[in-house]
């Protein structure tokens, strides 16, 4: 049945299924952990996948810390009407976070005012490239007058919190775009902006540890959170 030997930790030869049971239920912590384990025999379809909308909606707790693998479980179905209401039910809380709300160092990993001296020292170079990439779109100076062209989906303290938030991976690009109400590839550009600026002068954004899939997960993100001091990012 094995083809080939493994070890565990303790380098004890796993040789059959007793073992690896009895290796699993031996697992203790200094503050009392106990585990039960035993072998199902049950058979079960390979390549079956499920999506991320499939696992939302199970009954569990994310944990703030890594939660892809730390979750409580509930006996009973989460209640997922409110999934499918309006973000701004009559009465309810916003399931979609303001944008104001995404400067919070729960997020950020910076308090506020690292994060505004940041956005002083990018905002007149971000400026200064986004008005070099429109004089290449039209393929001559500007003709008609600071004002009457268009503006930028993105303003610059948009892009670089966006671009912050990304590099803190707390969520997928999508989710990002949905919360500044922009499209992927509008996002995507302002990243690919900020990002070099970020190395000329020299921060560092380090990854988060909270993981989100929805504009309503980090809303309760938010409001889970508690104020914590946050170390400057650069």
């Amino acid at each position: 049945m094995f083809s080939h030997i493994s070890m565990n930790w303790r380098r004890r030869p796993l040789t059959s299924h007793e073992v690896m049971v009895q290796s699993i239920t031996a697992t203790t912590s200094r503050t009392g952990l106990k585990v039960h384990a035993e072998l199902d025999t049950g058979t079960y379809d390979t390549g079956v996948k499920v999506t991320d909308a499939e696992i939302d909606a199970l009954p569990m707790h994310r944990h703030r810390f890594h939660d892809d693998w730390n979750y409580t479980p509930h006996p009973q179905p989460r209640d997922t009407t409110s999934a499918v209401k309006s973000p701004r039910s009559a009465g309810g809380p916003s399931r979609q976070p303001c944008t104001g709300c995404l400067r919070t160092p729960e997020l950020t990993g910076m308090p506020e005012p690292a994060l505004d001296k940041l956005v002083d020292q990018l905002t007149s170079r971000l400026d200064e490239l986004g008005e070099q990439g429109r004089i290449q779109q039209r393929g001559s100076e500007r003709i008609r007058a600071r004002g009457a062209v268009a503006k930028d989906k993105l303003t610059a303290v948009d892009r670089v919190l966006a671009t912050v938030l990304y590099l803190r991976r707390l969520g997928t690009r999508d989710l990002l775009a949905q919360l500044f109400g922009v499209s992927g590839s509008t996002l995507t550009r302002a990243v690919r902006q900020v990002q070099p600026l970020l190395a000329e002068h020299g921060y560092t954004i380090p990854p988060s540890t909270a993981r989100c899939r929805t504009p309503a997960d980090v809303t309760a993100f938010l409001a889970n959170s508690s104020p914590t001091e946050v170390k400057s990012a650069c």
